[in-house]
């Protein structure tokens, strides 16, 4: 076993035992390796996987508190588990978790005091399901931990694994299906969600698997630590002892309006739901004859989410969402629903006329910004009280919106963002956003059913949901009465079922009720009966208005390749075919044929395309790529720029986290100067102490052609040339950004010369961060490279979304000719 397993007294143990015996071991910052402090929630958890992996039973485990590392630990525990039973470094786990932090934490985990990374090594699986080592370990034996962002890339790869620990962030319900299937994985399967609807739930349980799960009285009876005797500085496996008992004791407040009160843009969403019902009657005859029918719905809904959880006016949320064509514009949806209509026709036709009636009807009322009001008085109850709170939001343009409309009202205090802090739920479901010593969520609005998670046990002691009326209130209770429901069914099944196969006991709670107790309506603060409308389907399905063929239709359309996170601000607007079209619908396109029989990219002429020649990558328009060019794509898709992919990878880490900020911050300062009066050569030749000479480069920063000066002292320069005194407060920071990026840039360029090329590289050159660990090839796990064949720089029109995508070549001439 070599040196890791001379400590032969633990030999015969497992997962479990690794951790309670001090076995996996985590070094913080800086300091000495320390075990792990368990507490009675780890150990149930370690022991009910442990079971599962033992006996090849596959599990589905529904966590609380989203956005922890458990996927990673229970991976690295299941590791050390088997190095535990059979002697041997030889042996494979799999991990598939799109959290970098994931990676990077692996890397600072020790067997005992000896670092497990140096013994056993991460691996990585690419996009054509070859693996690899991700850096050099000390000694290597053969065993492996596969971190991979995407179940699907374990597909065509034949590995023999120990165990295999999905999360939910990085499968769809189709690739869990498909993984069961599989024949020739011996692994045990776990599954891990925080959402007690995932319909993965249902497919472990046909496929011979059990379930298991806490709801709210047991979460309370097993937050505490399960040792005496550790270290005071170590560390829980999952979440600590306090936030593991606020969940527990979590409650859901629904703020409704005053007895007798209306809203209208209540009103406006309960007939905008009405017409979404109304049209998945129509849906059988919409699928059976339009072409992108399910896509349609997809972004019908996507937009009814994006209105009823904003507290500010569509006009001010899509003034952030920039110049991307395949940003979903509230403003311009009614008119793509209409023009929708027009090319459906018939009856399925008018129930698209009526959601498009309604669709306008929501957008005026949301224009009167009435939640706003609520929002602020909400932050001003937790300033006064200091409290720390976080009021989350359903995207990052929903986040710059609402956070310059709080900064700008005279409603709102000073200093407000030291007590209340403003994210997305994606950041917080995905554990980017700190959550320790919140008393309070706030959301605007009822959530997606995928994220009732928040709901049944969030992050904090108290979640406050703002309800635009009735209507809103009655969904909103009724989601938080539903996913708590849920919770508790799923722990009777674990208690009843679960923990008898597996042979770990489970106490059950102190009580299985219905979800309801810890659920409060309130009207401007008092408790009150709210009574619904009349909103139909409302009062049976609180979370959406459509039947179960349209849920079964749009897993299918974002199993196919639809993107599965409802918090995107790039959702692409349905495609329409006809000369109804709108601009948000079809947009000029040239057609670029890719090398290795990949097919032929859609790109916009002036779209930045990541362009790669000889050790050289830089970002330029399609229009100027030539044969032998060597594009990289993300994931297939030259929409997601690299570089941008890049930042929102490294924003994880939370020694990066404020990068991606920075980096946008700046680049919208730069951008005002577009309507500015001054020309580039007037700010040269006001910035003093620049080396630089031509103007030009200043026109590449204002209109984004790069990311910004080289020099961190250019942008201090440039603040003071154009008199903002906002990038002059940031000037520091923001310099540090963007050094950081190109210094991240410049490695990604020789990373991908050396693949390309066969090079062996460097140890150090692949690393990013050396404290961190992070390397290149974490950041660039879903990036692709093609060699250009040839260009068609003829301008056609065609589907935005099928454009930045590379498609096979008959359905890209085709969908060029259909537009022309």
């Amino acid at each position: 076993m070599g040196h890791l397993g001379d400590s032969g007294h633990h030999i015969g143990g497992g997962m479990t035992a690794g951790v309670l015996d001090g076995v996996l071991r985590n070094r913080g910052d800086g300091g000495r390796p320390l075990p792990f402090e368990p507490t009675s929630f780890d150990v149930e958890l370690l022991a009910a996987v442990e079971g599962a992996v033992v006996r090849g039973i596959p599990l589905a485990v529904v966590l609380p508190l989203p956005g922890t590392a458990a996927p990673l630990l229970l991976g690295a525990a299941s590791l050390v588990g088997a190095v535990l039973r059979t002697r041997s470094l030889a042996v494979e786990v799999a991990v598939a978790s799109t959290n970098l932090t994931s990676r990077t934490l692996y890397d600072r985990l020790y067997f005992e005091n000896q670092r497990l990374a140096d013994f056993i090594p991460r691996g990585a699986v690419d996009v054509g399901g070859a693996a690899r080592l991700v850096g050099k370990p000390a000694r290597d034996s053969g065993g492996r931990l596969y971190l991979v962002n995407q179940l699907s890339r374990l597909d065509s790869w034949s590995g023999r694994l120990a165990a295999l620990v999905i999360d939910a962030s990085a499968a769809t319900s189709t690739a869990v299906a498909r993984t069961l299937r599989r024949p020739d994985l011996s692994a045990a399967v776990v599954y891990l969600t925080a959402d007690p609807f995932d319909p993965a739930l249902e497919l472990v349980r046909n496929t011979g698997g059990l379930i298991w799960g806490w709801d709210a009285p047991a979460l309370t009876d097993l937050a505490a630590s399960a040792l005496r005797d550790r270290n005071l500085c170590a560390r829980p496996l999952v979440a600590e002892v306090e936030l593991l008992a606020s969940a527990g004791r979590s409650d859901v407040v629904v703020w409704g309006l005053d007895d007798g009160e209306r809203s209208s843009l209540d009103d406006a969403l309960a007939a905008l739901w009405r017409a979404l019902g109304q049209l998945s009657g129509a849906y059988r005859l919409i699928a059976g004859s339009v072409y992108g029918a399910s896509e349609a719905i997809r972004w019908v809904w996507s937009v009814y989410n994006s209105l009823t959880s904003l507290p500010v006016s569509p006009r001010r949320y899509d003034a952030q969402l920039g110049i991307s064509p395949y940003a979903v514009r509230l403003g311009e949806s009614v008119s793509t629903a209409r023009a929708f209509a027009r090319n459906v026709g018939g009856e399925a036709g008018q129930r698209w006329y009526d959601v498009a009636n309604a669709l306008d009807a929501a957008l005026d009322a949301a224009d009167q910004e009435e939640k706003l009001d609520r929002v602020l008085a909400w932050l001003n109850e937790r300033v006064a009280e200091n409290v720390p709170a976080t009021l989350v939001l359903r995207n990052r343009a929903a986040v710059n919106a609402v956070t310059n409309a709080l900064d700008e009202s005279t409603a709102s205090p000073v200093g407000w963002p030291d007590v209340v802090s403003v994210t997305t739920i994606a950041d917080v479901t995905a554990g980017r956003t700190s959550m320790s010593g919140v008393g309070e969520i706030c959301l605007p609005g009822p959530l997606p059913r995928s994220r009732s998670g928040l709901l049944a046990l969030p992050p904090a002691s108290r979640v406050r949901v703002i309800a635009a009326g009735p209507f809103e209130a009655r969904r909103a209770e009724q989601q938080a009465v539903s996913a708590r429901s849920a919770l508790s069914a799923i722990r009777a099944e674990a208690v009843r079922q679960s923990s008898v196969r597996l042979g770990v006991p489970a106490e059950p709670s102190d009580q299985e009720t219905d979800g309801s107790q810890r659920v409060h309506v309130l009207s401007s603060g008092r408790a009150a009966a709210v009574v619904p409308t009349s909103v139909g389907d409302a009062r049976d399905n609180p979370w959406e208005p459509f039947d179960l063929d349209i849920v079964a239709m749009l897993q299918r359309t974002i199993a196919a390749g639809g993107s599965a996170d409802e918090e995107t601000q790039a959702v692409a607007p349905a495609r329409v075919r006809g000369s109804a079209a709108t601009s948000a619908v079809e947009v000029l396109a040239i057609s670029v044929r890719m090398g290795d029989e990949t097919g032929v990219l859609l790109a916009e002429p002036n779209d930045l395309i990541t362009r790669r020649r000889g050790e050289t990558v830089q970002r330029v328009a399609a229009k100027s790529l030539v044969p032998d060019d060597v594009v990289v794509l993300v994931d297939y898709a030259a929409r997601h720029d690299l570089l941008t992919a890049v930042t929102e990878k490294l924003s994880e880490s939370p020694t990066y986290a404020p990068l991606a900020q920075l980096v946008a911050f700046w680049k919208a300062r730069a951008a005002r100067l577009r309507n500015s009066n001054l020309t580039y050569r007037d700010i040269l030749r006001r910035m003093r102490g620049t080396s630089l000479t031509s103007e030009q480069t200043i026109g590449t920063w204002v209109r984004g052609v790069v990311d910004g000066p080289q020099k961190p002292e250019d942008v201090r320069r440039f603040a003071e040339a154009v008199r903002d005194t906002q990038l002059l407060n940031e000037a520091e920071r923001v310099g540090w950004a963007l050094r950081t990026l190109h210094a991240v840039h410049r490695r990604i360029g020789r990373w991908l010369s050396a693949q390309i090329a066969g090079v062996q590289m460097r140890r150090d050159e692949g690393l990013v961060d050396a404290d961190l660990g992070i390397h290149v090839s974490d950041l660039l796990e879903s990036v692709t490279t093609h060699a250009v064949i040839s260009i068609d720089r003829a301008v056609h029109q065609a589907p935005a979304n099928a454009v930045g995508l590379v498609l096979p070549q008959p359905d890209a001439l085709r969908l060029l000719t259909s537009a022309s």
